[in-house]
């Protein structure tokens, strides 16, 4: 049987001053569209080659081959951002810009991706020029769209040669200063105490004897970046232990850093960009694999950038590829990252669509307490149904061919995500059902393609493409997702509402937000079957009316119950059209039960603190520890948790670090509940004196 601490209740009829995103940036409200330049649209064929020989082995261009330059460009995105905001969309992620490599040294593929810079401080050839990239900018804004811009810091393009690639522990070989002395890399990264290193013996100082050709020798820019020392020279990584963060990525140059010059030198060169630009934010590549001292460096560098060039707000979405929110988790809590990639949402919407797991989404949200703290929370993670590594979303649904049922699995996919927490992003070419696999097989041209199995492959809701293009064509789930979009984008409870799961069960899932600012409520449900579902929950609120505002499902409400038909593979977003406070007290019914304090035994560095606030489905519960003279916020959590379970049902919980506490000051905890009717209730204060370390 679970402890709990029941307490007395001090209610306050006032209008309440916590602050209920708890020190975190607020949701933007935005919705990307997510877009591989080389692919969309071809403005300007002049820049096809990039300036190289008619000759794919110099210039990488070859519009037949889909691991080569297709011709997309920067003026294609300019010609297309009506578009784009005709869509609904209030953003574009455009994958890297800046110079590359154009070949693989194999000569068997091409940079089009842009994920193989050599001169981080230029525009790829290809894609156009500086001055095209800064009028693109201007022109969104102009057109109310934000962009986002997609770079690398962990890698460059595959330039040092070493004799072989293998991996080299450092317990084997470990880093050496110029004087051959031992250097523990995790003491001395990213501090004034990083030691020199042997420049032109390298095998002094590195593991392996690392050289670049002449002919590529001085490739790449700034300049510091031909800098043997600047780079780990360890090998490829085996992606586990602390190869994920020193090892080639497949290859490519890691660079190392933890080095000060590094740091310095990415800090200035993404600051430029900021500010000569003018863009709104950054997608960062393969974040997980670069060490955390570098991002707690980077990261605030940015947001002051950004601040004295008049944004607020400039999210940065760290690509951690990992679907454990436990691990992306980490990433916002300690290495300085308010904004993650949510690949633990993409994969368990495709169990939802393909294997009716409701359960699993359902309970997903309750590790959005992980990301919680004073600075950080759940709101902002980047929410996506599948990108230009894994595949889209239309590849998952169907892999082989159309069924009869695809068309709507793919149109409830968006309505999942484009109703839900978090920044939701479309991949460019979604909307015309675009199916292929993994990789370059998920990299399609929207213009007339010239690769001749993506001109005959399937695609959900249209026929195969031929040789059209793309934007010629109209395709059901264009009108899905504008109506989505346009419907998240002028309702905030969409967009920045709390969330709480009311139902998940038989591949049925049923999800309410509440906006406090707008006093706005809503109810959805999604059916993943392939037959009509009915459903029942109860409401703290009795007797409701409500509309639909998207989808085929019906709902009605008799005294606390509410009852909602749906469709097969199908959804309903309603909007309780009842005034939620008239003639409601919510303060005199509602109670604050405290579960007994306890150790995280899947992170013993962690404690958890949680507690019920009863007779009420929506609260911003403020977790308050006193280990001085003021009360302080450790985290705000608006979701209560969901379970088939009842005794884990219904919890507001946070998950503080051991060393967020001074242990010394005889610490208490209290919960300040705040209700939807803006009044609060406070918990008397309880020692946790019994977790001291």
């Amino acid at each position: 049987m679970k402890k709990s601490l029941i307490f007395l209740v001090v209610a306050i009829f006032m209008t309440s001053t916590i602050n209920q995103s708890s020190g975190a940036p607020q949701n933007s409200g935005d919705i990307i569209y997510f877009v591989m330049t080389d692919r969309f649209a071809n403005g300007n064929p002049e820049n096809d080659l990039g300036g190289y020989p008619a000759d794919r082995q110099k210039s990488g261009y070859d519009p037949t081959d889909v691991g080569f330059y297709h011709g997309g460009d920067i003026a294609g995105l300019t010609q297309k951002i009506p578009y784009i905001k005709s869509l609904g969309f209030t953003a574009i992620w455009i994958t890297p810009v800046v110079r590359q490599l154009p070949l693989s040294k194999d000569g068997k593929s091409s940079a089009y991706h842009g994920y193989w810079g050599v001169g981080f401080d230029e525009i790829d050839s290809h894609l156009g020029s500086m001055q095209e990239f800064k009028d693109f900018v201007t022109l969104a804004h102009k057109n109310s769209l934000k962009v986002i811009l997609d770079i690398v810091v962990n890698h460059t393009a595959n330039v040092i040669e070493v004799k072989d690639t293998s991996y080299v522990p450092i317990a084997s070989k470990p880093y050496k200063t110029a004087n051959g002395k031992k250097i523990d890399l995790n003491k001395v990264a990213n501090s004034e105490n990083f030691p020199p290193l042997s420049q032109w013996s390298l095998s002094k100082s590195f593991p392996k004897q690392a050289s670049v050709s002449k002919t590529l020798k001085n490739i790449k820019s700034p300049i510091w970046l031909n800098d043997l020392r600047n780079y780990h020279n360890r090998g490829n990584s085996t992606f586990q232990g602390e190869s994920i963060q020193l090892g080639d990525f497949f290859g490519l140059d890691d660079v190392m850093t933890e080095s000060p010059i590094v740091t310095a030198g990415f800090i200035k060169v993404f600051s430029d960009w900021i500010t000569n630009t003018g863009i709104d934010g950054f997608r960062i590549d393969t974040a997980r694999h670069v060490n955390e001292g570098f991002w707690r460096e980077f990261l605030p560098a940015m947001r002051n950038v950004a601040k004295e060039q008049g944004k607020s707000y400039f999210p940065m979405w760290g690509e951690v590829y990992d679907a454990e929110p436990m691990s992306t988790a980490y990433w916002v809590r300690q290495a300085e990252y308010t904004e993650v990639l949510d690949f633990a949402f993409q994969s368990r919407v495709v169990s939802f669509i393909n294997q009716r797991k409701a359960e699993l989404l359902g309970e997903l949200f309750n590790d959005d307490d992980l990301y919680i703290s004073d600075k950080t929370n759940a709101d902002n993670l980047g929410t996506f149904l599948g990108n230009h590594d894994m595949g889209r979303i239309g590849a998952f649904i169907s892999p082989i061919s159309v069924g009869p049922d695809d068309l709507k699995k793919d149109q409830l996919a968006h309505a999942i995500l484009l109703s839900l927490r978090g920044v939701p992003s479309v991949y460019y070419g979604d909307e015309f059902g675009l199916t292929g696999g993994e990789d370059k097989e998920a990299r399609q041209d929207l213009f007339p393609t010239k690769v001749s199995k993506w001109q005959t492959q399937h695609r959900i809701g249209s026929d195969p493409i031929g040789t059209a293009s793309s934007f010629d064509i109209k395709n059901p789930l264009m009108d899905t997702i504008k109506s989505l979009n346009e419907l998240r984008v002028k309702t905030p409870a969409l967009t920045r509402g709390a969330q709480r799961t009311f139902f998940a069960k038989d591949g049925v899932l049923a999800i309410g937000r509440y906006d406090l600012e707008t006093n706005s409520r809503y109810l959805m449900a999604f059916n993943s079957n392939s037959g009509a579902k009915n459903i029942s929950f109860n409401l703290d609120f009795a007797d409701a009316q409500w509309q639909n505002k998207s989808g085929s499902a019906a709902i009605s409400q008799k005294q606390n119950l509410v009852t909602i038909d749906i469709p097969a593979y199908s959804w309903g977003i309603f909007e309780m059209k009842t005034d939620l406070l008239k003639n409601k007290s919510l303060s005199a019914a509602a109670k604050i039960v405290l579960d007994e304090p306890k150790l995280n035994i899947d992170r013993r560095d962690q404690f958890i603190l949680s507690a019920q606030v009863t007779n009420v489905d929506f609260a911003a519960v403020d977790f308050q520890i006193k280990d001085g003279e003021n009360w302080r916020s450790v985290g705000v959590d608006k979701g209560a948790t969901f379970s088939t379970d009842a005794t884990s049902n219904n919890r507001y919980r946070v998950f503080p670090f051991l060393t967020d506490v001074n242990w010394n000051l005889s610490p208490t905890y209290r919960v300040v509940a705040t209700l939807y009717d803006n009044s609060t209730i406070t918990s008397q204060s309880v020692s946790l004196d019994k977790l001291k370390p």
